[in-house]
This record gives C-alpha cells, sequence and structure tokens, in this order.
C-alpha cells in the first residue's frame, strides 16, 4: 500500500530528521515524464499517437513536477482515513460490547435489588422461591395442557394424540395459547416437530400417549435452551417406548 510505505517513511524521516525521500522519488519521476514528454512535444512525428502521448506526457509533467509533494500527501491523506475508518470500526465494536456489559450490571443490579427488597438481602431465600415458582409455573403449564388436550386435542378420548389432523391440530392450539406469553415460541415448537418426526415409533403406534404429549408440551415451554428440546423430547418419547414394552411383555 503506497500510502502506508509513505506514513512509515515518513514517520522514520521524522525521528532522524530530513525530507521523506518518497518526495523525491516523485520528484525524479516527474522530471522523467517531463523529459519524455517534452523530447515527443518538440520533436514530433507523423504519428498521431505519438503526436497525442508525447503532448500528454508533457502535460503529466508538468502536472507532476508542480504537484509532486501534493501526490504524497494525497496518498499519506488516504492512509491516514483508512486507519481512522478502521479505528472507528474498533471503537463501536467496543462500544457495542460495553454497552452490553452495562446492561448486564444494570440487570444484576436491579436483582439484587429485588432480592434486598423482598428478601431483606437473602440470596438463598430468593433462589428457594425461585424454585418453587418453576415449580409452580411447571404445574400450572401441566394442568392447562393436560385440560386442553382432555378437552379439545384427544377427540376421540383414547388417551392418545393421533398422527395426522389430530396432532396438528393440538400443536396449533398450543401455539395459540403459549404463542403470545413464550417470545421464541415458534422456535421452540419447531424443535419439537423435528424430534416427533424423527421417532419411528410414532409411525408404528399412530400417535402419541396424551400423557406423553402433555410432558413435552411442558418441556417445549420451559426448556432454557431451544436447542436442547428435541434432545429432551426425544429422551420423554423413549421413556414413553419403554413403557410400552414393558406393558407388552
Amino acid at each position: 500500500d503506497v500510502g502506508q510505505w509513505a506514513h512509515r517513511i515518513t514517520e522514520y524521516s521524522e525521528e532522524h530528521g530530513g525530507l521523506n525521500p518518497l518526495y523525491y522519488l516523485v520528484y525524479v519521476f516527474s522530471i522523467f515524464v517531463f523529459i519524455v514528454g517534452l523530447d515527443l512535444y518538440l520533436w514530433p512525428s507523423t504519428s498521431i499517437v505519438r503526436r497525442l502521448s508525447g503532448t500528454a506526457l508533457f502535460a503529466s509533467g508538468i502536472f507532476l513536477l508542480l504537484n509532486s509533494d501534493l501526490i504524497v500527501t494525497s496518498a499519506r491523506l488516504a492512509f491516514q482515513a483508512s486507519r481512522l475508518r478502521q479505528s472507528n470500526v474498533h471503537f463501536q465494536k467496543s462500544l457495542e460490547a460495553s454497552a452490553g456489559e452495562l446492561r448486564r450490571l444494570h440487570k444484576a443490579e436491579q436483582g439484587l435489588q429485588e432480592v434486598e427488597q423482598h428478601f431483606r438481602g437473602d440470596v438463598q431465600k430468593a433462589v428457594r422461591e425461585v424454585d418453587r415458582l418453576n415449580d409452580v409455573c411447571r404445574s400450572d403449564i401441566g394442568r392447562c395442557t393436560k385440560n386442553l388436550c382432555k378437552l379439545y386435542c384427544d377427540k376421540d378420548q383414547d388417551q392418545v394424540i393421533s398422527s395426522g389432523p389430530e396432532l396438528d391440530g393440538a400443536l396449533q392450539l398450543m401455539a395459540i395459547v403459549f404463542g403470545a406469553t413464550v417470545a421464541d415460541y415458534a422456535a421452540r415448537e419447531q424443535r419439537l416437530r423435528e424430534a416427533l418426526r424423527g421417532k419411528a415409533s410414532i409411525r408404528r403406534d399412530g400417535g402419541i400417549k396424551r400423557s406423553t404429549f402433555e410432558r413435552l408440551m411442558e418441556c417445549t415451554v420451559l426448556e432454557s435452551d431451544v436447542n436442547r428440546i428435541p434432545k429432551v423430547a426425544r429422551r420423554i418419547l423413549d421413556g414413553q417406548d419403554a413403557q410400552v414394552s414393558q406393558q407388552t411383555r
């Protein structure tokens, strides 16, 4: 990069004294172009190309002689502008990272204030309360899912959510119920469908036991990591397969 080279040479010249050698280089090149152009301009040829090139070189030589310092300065300026843009990008990334860390600390501060206000600074008591609320939430979701499945999903009351329209209707109903309160429910449902598509036992049995479907919905709504939903759902379905095998025996 010419600008970077010019900048480094300038820094070296400033440290050791003297003018930037690049100025001399551009000046020598300007003299060479001027002499060649002058020769072609003063002793023209019958060739149109030679006349045009001679005139162009002569004009370019004059321009370079008069503006050789500006050429080097422009190259250095372009390099400095490039460095400034890179610095701005780096500063923006650092600012975004700092803002994210500040938001995280602000949330932590709010959490500590809540602990201090409601639990008088007792963190263990707050953790126990969170666990209790988590159990209550699981219980409420399980009860809600159970009632929905019993009333609207398992239409033939055979304790099985049959594959096809019945299962699709059940999932659509759950999306209507939980989609408004769970922000990423669409992604969670997609992960659940991936787990259901990969189970041969569902195709073999023609559906899912209603109790198993209730546990699947509980997992889908409450699992903290969306990407773990297929794994946990398969584990629940494997538990159903084990129960069926034991009953068969």
